[in-house]
């Protein structure tokens, strides 16, 4: 699965991106954390009358003759998007020129995005772009460029509450924090097992994640069962990421995710995929077969948000013949909110541990790929405006034999709109 981290500079951007409908696809497909806020929709109230617009200025009195009337379009837009940028230190490590040696400012989104909906049919669509994207040079290196890519790209269709259909790119429905959006973050960046390792801040590696995929996707309007309700997802993808011209080699692959929650207080969520991917150039191609695992459970009491996830992936090389390849991933973090007249701030500890080689390799060498992750960080946030910040401190552990001086210091903020 290739994933194209943002971490760059905004650039004039237009888009479209999609919505699911407010109980229609709302709370399906807005487990993306995507699209703009449902209060921003122009659905009509309960009882279907629009709520009534003081003139500002006094109407005509009416005039004899035929009386021409304008007809209300059926659906509804809404422009959304939100930027992310700040400051970004590695401790400068004097044995790697590519680690900790190109701090300062960063540029991490300049998301931009329409979203639709037909409120007659329970049609929804959504394209968004991103403006600091980051296309790199070579692994283990800072030079690269920004560039503008397509994000999501998909209409969705709710016949009935349980059962919708959404076609398109769109972030397939496997880990519970890549489907968080970024204003949901306890913490700036994601866990080094969804993230990786990303460049300059160590040894370059990819994290276990699927980001963005083409594909169909089967799901519920809403939870089903009300207050203590159930939720499925279930997708066929082409599987080698967002953005491509066709599949790798014309075989599907799966993601398949179930929750159960109660209210917006507790959600357990387990998940699969499998995947038969091609990588190499032609005429020396190989194949490779994933199969990965994930399970989440999330806590929100009061100002308490406690989440905890574990996550493992296996790849075969049958083309090769060589071992299978493991990857394990967990995480635990909690925050606690304190709520002041006209903000927030929020506190947090996570810790995270990636192995990218827990099982497989040459060598027993291998297991010196191993990480830990302990991040310390406080969240702050306006209650008025829709303006967060993040300041975060992660102290970086390696194996022996790959130490490193890397510890981090990330200072972020974002503006939704």
């Amino acid at each position: 699965m290739s994933r194209s981290s943002s971490r760059a500079v905004p650039l004039a951007v237009a888009l479209f991106s999609l919505v699911s409908a407010r109980s229609g696809a709302a709370h399906a497909q807005s487990r993306d954390g995507e699209g703009a806020p449902d209060s921003t929709t122009n659905d009509p109230p309960p009882g279907g009358r629009e709520a009534a617009i003081p003139d500002l200025i006094q109407p005509s009195p009416p005039q004899p003759g035929p009386r021409q009337t304008s007809a209300t379009s059926p659906w509804s837009l809404v422009v959304y998007g939100y930027l992310r940028a700040g400051y970004d230190r590695t401790t400068p490590d004097e044995r790697f020129e590519f680690v900790g040696r190109n701090n300062g400012f960063v540029l991490d989104s300049a998301r931009v995005g329409v979203e639709g909906r037909n409120r007659d049919h329970g049609v929804t669509f959504r394209v968004s772009m991103e403006g600091a994207s980051d296309v790199l040079s070579a692994p283990n290196t800072p030079i690269g460029s920004l560039s503008v890519r397509l994000r999501d790209a998909f209409v969705r269709w709710d016949p009935i509450r349980r059962l919708g259909v959404q076609a398109g790119q769109y972030k397939a429905p496997f880990q519970e924090e890549e489907l968080r959006g970024t204003p949901d973050l306890m913490f700036a960046s994601r866990a080094v097992g969804v993230e990786g390792v990303p460049p300059a801040r160590g040894f370059q590696t990819p994290g276990i994640q699927l980001d963005r995929q083409l594909g169909v996707m089967l799901s519920p309007a809403e939870p089903i069962g009300g207050d203590l309700g159930i939720a499925y997802y279930l997708m066929v993808m082409n599987g080698n990421g967002p953005n491509q011209l066709l599949d790798d080699n014309g075989r599907f692959g799966l993601v398949a995710r179930s929750e159960i929650g109660w209210q917006k207080h507790v959600r357990l969520g387990a998940a699969l995929f499998r995947n038969d991917r091609t990588v190499g150039a032609p005429p020396n191609l190989y194949h490779e077969e994933d199969l990965g695992l994930t399970g989440d459970l999330s806590i929100k009491l009061a100002g308490l948000e406690v989440f905890g996830a574990v996550t493992r992936a296996r790849t075969v090389f049958p083309t090769v013949g060589a071992s299978a390849r493991v990857q394990l991933a967990f995480q635990g973090q909690a925050a606690y909110r304190v709520e002041l007249p006209s903000l927030f701030f929020a506190p947090a500890y996570r810790y995270a541990y990636f192995h990218p080689w827990q099982e497989g390799g040459a060598t027993e060498g291998f297991d010196s790929f191993r990480l830990v992750y302990h991040t310390i960080g406080v969240r702050l946030g306006m209650t008025a405006l829709p303006i967060q910040a993040w300041l975060n401190y992660t102290i970086a552990t390696e194996a022996e034999g790959r130490e490193l001086d890397n510890d981090r210091v990330e200072l972020l903020g974002q503006v939704t709109f």
